[in-house]
């Protein structure tokens, strides 16, 4: 029995499990292209977002093993010359110059998983262009606001429709959560204005989260009428001992200036994205690659342009969500954290989630009985199958901006094989 070993093999610690690894290094790698850096912060984040607990020690040697650190050694790793570039890259990428120095920050790390020190990125930016600040000063006349004192995620979610993109014909609509200010959902579609398709995007976000909020808010507009029976109808049978003094109703009409998550919400995504989405648009009609008087031209148009505004519409959301907001310690709610942070741990500035569970299959019926995803599709089913079988045929490339009329030009004598004016282009 002396001779006995419990443990041949000298191994003292947890088995190595390869799946969880990766899945832990895929999360840092994520969090880091997110500019966060805090160990602590981090560790919350992977036990909120992926179930995993490590604490924030492990945490630090994890990222110190895969080569991840923050700004203060980024220097010292990089020259300055490629520092400069990397900044210089993205202020190339902002062809309407509404990005600022803490925007540019962030995505040279979300692109390139480089952290800068600000006052680096600061500088590379007045070296390059310095007429840009200017350009970016404040103008804008300000509403009088009064604190909100929020609960926590869920509470309400405020959604609106935006209409700057209507000029070359992509509508959009968004939901945002009132009290850390996230995206919760976003789609480019064929039109804000009709109250089926403003209904069935609620029930895709029911869907997505299996949840509603207690309140739902909107401007006054016609097409929120579907909406407002809708989310009574839900909360009505599900939920109907919730607000027995009906204090809290499912759904608000606010003025457009009063329904201040989404509205405030519209200027940072023009910036962002939507000013930089006309250039590259109407890049295409300057050139001459796009004929809007030509059927096939238009159809093919409304079909790639419609997923290359939603590809790079869904990339901003989601660079933005990750977007450390300012501190402000006399703020109710969450600040000096980023609103995915806030979302996924309220707990951290005094929340509780509040989403009420509604049946994922229930919403995904209501979806159906609306008219289902077609209603989000800018053609006819049948020529959206033509049109999605060949750009699945071409080498597996992101739809961006940079790309989208590249792609329409390949597209175009390969969808229209009939035609024989289509120059064929290689992608």
């Amino acid at each position: 029995m002396g001779d006995f070993n419990r443990n041949p093999s000298g191994k003292n610690q947890f088995p190595h499990n390869a799946e969880q690894e990766e899945k832990i290094a895929a999360a840092l790698h994520e969090y880091h292209r997110n500019n966060v850096t805090n160990y602590k912060t981090i560790s919350g984040l992977l036990a909120a977002d992926h179930n995993i607990c490590i604490s924030s020690k492990t945490v630090q040697r994890r990222l110190e093993g895969l080569g991840l650190y923050a700004a203060k050694k980024t220097m010292t790793r990089l020259s300055f010359s490629d520092a400069e570039q990397l900044v210089v890259t993205e202020m190339d990428r902002d062809l309407a110059k509404r990005a600022g120095v803490r925007t540019i920050k962030a995505k040279v790390a979300r692109n390139s998983g480089e952290i800068h020190p600000r006052a680096v990125v600061s500088q590379i930016m007045h070296t390059h262009d310095p007429a840009a600040f200017a350009g970016r000063e404040p103008t804008a006349k300000k509403i009088f606001r009064v604190a909100k004192h929020p609960l926590g995620p869920n509470e309400k979610w405020a959604c609106d429709g935006h209409d700057k993109l209507y000029k070359i014909g992509f509508p959009l609509y968004a939901f945002v959560d009132d009290a850390t200010g996230l995206y919760l959902a976003q789609w480019i579609c064929p039109s804000n204005r009709l109250a089926h398709i403003v209904a069935y995007m609620f029930l895709d976000l029911v869907e997505r989260t299996g949840g509603m909020p207690y309140q739902v808010t909107t401007d006054c507009g016609s097409e929120t009428t579907e909406l407002f029976a809708v989310v009574n109808t839900l909360r009505n049978l599900f939920h109907p001992t919730f607000d027995p003094t009906g204090e809290v109703p499912p759904h608000v009409y606010l003025r457009s200036v009063h329904n201040i998550s989404v509205e405030r919400s519209w200027l940072r995504l023009r910036l962002d994205f939507g000013d930089n989405a006309v250039l590259a648009f109407d890049e295409g009609v300057i050139q001459g690659w796009y004929k809007s008087h030509d059927p096939d031209h238009f159809e093919l148009c409304q079909f790639l342009w419609s997923r290359v505004l939603q590809a790079s519409l869904n990339e901003s959301v989601a660079f933005r969500n990750v977007v450390r907001m300012r501190k402000q310690p006399g703020k109710p709610g969450p600040s000096g954290m980023s609103r995915h942070e806030a979302y996924s741990m309220p707990e951290r500035w005094g929340g509780q989630d509040c989403l009420l569970p509604i049946p994922k299959d229930v919403a995904r019926q209501m979806k159906q009985d609306l008219g289902g995803a077609g209603l989000l599709e800018f053609t006819k089913p049948e020529f959206a199958v033509r049109a999605q079988v060949v750009l699945d045929s071409l080498e597996p490339v992101a739809l961006t901006l940079e790309n989208g009329w590249k792609l329409f030009r390949v597209m175009l004598p390969l969808v229209f094989s009939e035609r024989d004016d289509f120059a064929v282009i290689q992608l």
